[in-house]
C-alpha cells in the first residue's frame, strides 16, 4: 500500500498534517495553513514586499496573488508602498491580523505537540535535526 519511497512517505505525512491543521484553522479563523503562513511572514517581517513572502513561503505568484486578496479582503493586511523602495509595495499585518497570527501560531504549536507525542523526546529531536539537513541541501546556494 505505502510507497518505500522517503519522497512519498513525507508527501503523505505532509498532505495528512495539512488536512488536519486546515480543519483546525478553518473553523476558529476561516483560513488555511497557506493563509496563516502567508500573515505570519507578514506579521514577522514587516515591510516585506510580495516578492519576498512568495520566496519565503514557497509559493508561485498565482497562489500568493490569490492569498494576499483574501488577506486584505478580511482586514488582515495592509498593502502601502515600500519605505525604502517606492516602486514595491509593502505588507504589514493590521492589528486583526496581528491577532490571529499571534493565536494561530499557539494553535500551531499545539497541532505540532499532538504530532510529535508518537515519538520519544530523542526521536524528535533526530527528526527535527534530519528534516533540517535535508532542507538545507535542497536550499539553492547563492
Amino acid at each position: 500500500m505505502y510507497s518505500d519511497f522517503l519522497n512519498f512517505k513525507l508527501d503523505m505525512a505532509s498532505a495528512l498534517l495539512m488536512e488536519r491543521a486546515n480543519a483546525v484553522y478553518r473553523q476558529h479563523w476561516d483560513l488555511d495553513v497557506r493563509g496563516l503562513r502567508v500573515l505570519r511572514l507578514i506579521r514577522a517581517h514587516p515591510d516585506v514586499t510580495p516578492k519576498d513572502v512568495s520566496t519565503l513561503a514557497m509559493l508561485e505568484k498565482t497562489l500568493l496573488s490569490k492569498t494576499l486578496a483574501l488577506l486584505e479582503s478580511r482586514g488582515l493586511i495592509s498593502r502601502h508602498p515600500h519605505p525604502v523602495d517606492r516602486r514595491s509595495v509593502g505588507l504589514r499585518a493590521t492589528a486583526a491580523g496581528t491577532q490571529i497570527a499571534d493565536n494561530s501560531s499557539v494553535v500551531g504549536a499545539e497541532l505540532e505537540d499532538q504530532l510529535v507525542r508518537a515519538l520519544s523526546i530523542k526521536e524528535r529531536q533526530v527528526l527535527d535535526g534530519l528534516l533540517s539537513k535535508l532542507v538545507d541541501s535542497l536550499l539553492p546556494t547563492d
